[in-house]
C-alpha cells in the first residue's frame, strides 16, 4: 500500500511470550527509527487482545510487527490485524505459522531437496522412556550429543545441549508436553551462519552472509543477545559457488514456506561445506545485537533505511 508521513503507523512489540523483552527492544529502536524519518508512529506494548482491538479506535492503518516468538509471530496476531483489515509488515498468517513451526518447516525443506538435520517430535503422547532411548541412540550415534529444542518458539529459548541419555530424560521430565511440542534433533558440527532477507520493491534482497562464532556452546538465548559473547565475521568467510548456493536455497525455502516482507534462514555448515537449514524467522530482532541490522550494514543499508524499507511493504494477504 501506499505509505506517506501522515499515514499513522503502530510499532507493536513486546507480548506474552519468552521473547518479550527482547521484542520491546526491537520495538524502541524501529519506533525510534520511524520518528527520525518523520513518520506518524505510536509505540504499543501488546499485551492482551484489548489492545489489538484498541488500534481501530486509534485509527491505526499500518501495523509494524517486531513481536516475536508465540502469538506474536506464529500467526495469531496477523490474523488478528487481517480481521480488522489493518495491513501488516512481516508475512502473512500462513507463513508466520509454517516458519514458527520447525516441524512443518524441515518437511517443507525435504520436499524440496534441502538438507535438514535429522530430528524426530516428542510430544506428550510418546513421552516414554522406550522412545526417548531409542531416539537418543539413533541421533546421537556420530557425536553423542543431540540438541532437544521446541516445535514453535524463537531466539533458542529452551533449547538444549544434550550430551547424555540421562541428561535427556532429565530435561524431559523438567518441560511441559502438555502445552509445547518439542523435537530431539541430531547435532552436527560446524560453522553456523545465517542468511537475511528483504523485500526491496517486490523484489527479494539477500544480504551480505554473517557467520556467527558464539563464546558459548552454541548460539543459545545468552549469546544472540549479550554484547560480546558472539563474535559477528561479516561477510561469512564463504566459496562463492557455496554463497551461492545458500543465497538460493534461502530465497526457495522462504518462498515455499509463504513468507515475504523480510525474515533471516539459519543455517549450520558441516565439515563437507554441506548447508544444513535450522529454522526460519519470518520476524527477525531488530536490537542493537540482531543479525539482520548488521547484515544492513554490511551492504551500507543503514538501521533507518531498513525499517523504511520494511515499512513499505505492508500489506494485507487476503
Amino acid at each position: 500500500m501506499d505509505v506517506n508521513k501522515k499515514t499513522k503507523i503502530a510499532v507493536l512489540c513486546g507480548g506474552i511470550s519468552e521473547e518479550k523483552e527482547i521484542s520491546l527492544k526491537s520495538g524502541k529502536n524501529c519506533f525510534n527509527a520511524l520518528q527520525r524519518l518523520g513518520y506518524n508512529s505510536i509505540l504499543v506494548d501488546v499485551k492482551s487482545i484489548e489492545d489489538l482491538l484498541d488500534l481501530k479506535n486509534k485509527n491505526i492503518e499500518i501495523a509494524f510487527l517486531v513481536t516475536h516468538g508465540r502469538f506474536g509471530e506464529d500467526g495469531t496476531i496477523q490474523g488478528v490485524l487481517e480481521w480488522m483489515r489493518i495491513p501488516y509488515t512481516g508475512s502473512s498468517v500462513l507463513g508466520s505459522a509454517l516458519s514458527m513451526d520447525k516441524w512443518l518447516t524441515k518437511q517443507i525443506a525435504r520436499n524440496n531437496k534441502i538438507n535438514v538435520a535429522n530430528s524426530y517430535l516428542l510430544t506428550s503422547k510418546n513421552n516414554n522412556p522406550s522412545y526417548i532411548k531409542k531416539v537418543w541412540e539413533e541421533l546421537s550415534i556420530k557425536n553423542n550429543t543431540i540438541f532437544l529444542k521446541p516445535r514453535d518458539e524463537g531466539s533458542s529459548v529452551n533449547t538444549f545441549k544434550i550430551k547424555s541419555l540421562s541428561e535427556l530424560e532429565e530435561k524431559i521430565k523438567k518441560i511441559n508436553l502438555l502445552h509445547l511440542d518439542y523435537l530431539m534433533e541430531e547435532f552436527i558440527p560446524g560453522r553456523e551462519i545465517t542468511v537475511s532477507l528483504i523485500e526491496v520493491d517486490g523484489t527479494l534482497k539477500v544480504l551480505p552472509i554473517l557467520e556467527l562464532k558464539p563464546k558459548n556452546e552454541f548460539y543459545d538465548y545468552h549469546a544472540k543477545y549479550t554484547k560480546g559473547m558472539t563474535e559477528f565475521i561479516l561477510p561469512a568467510n564463504l566459496d562463492k559457488n557455496l554463497e551461492t548456493t545458500i543465497a538460493e536455497t534461502s530465497k526457495k525455502i522462504f518462498y515455499e514456506i509463504c513468507c515475504s516482507s523480510f525474515g533471516r534462514v539459519d543455517y549450520i555448515i558441516d565439515e563437507k561445506d554441506i548447508p544444513y537449514l535450522l529454522e526460519i524467522n519470518s520476524l527477525p530482532g531488530m536490537t542493537d545485537t540482531s543479525d539482520l541490522p548488521a547484515q544492513a550494514a554490511c551492504a551500507g543499508i543503514k538501521y533507518d533505511e531498513v525499517v523504511e524499507m520494511v515499512l513499505k511493504t505492508a500489506k494485507l494477504h487476503k
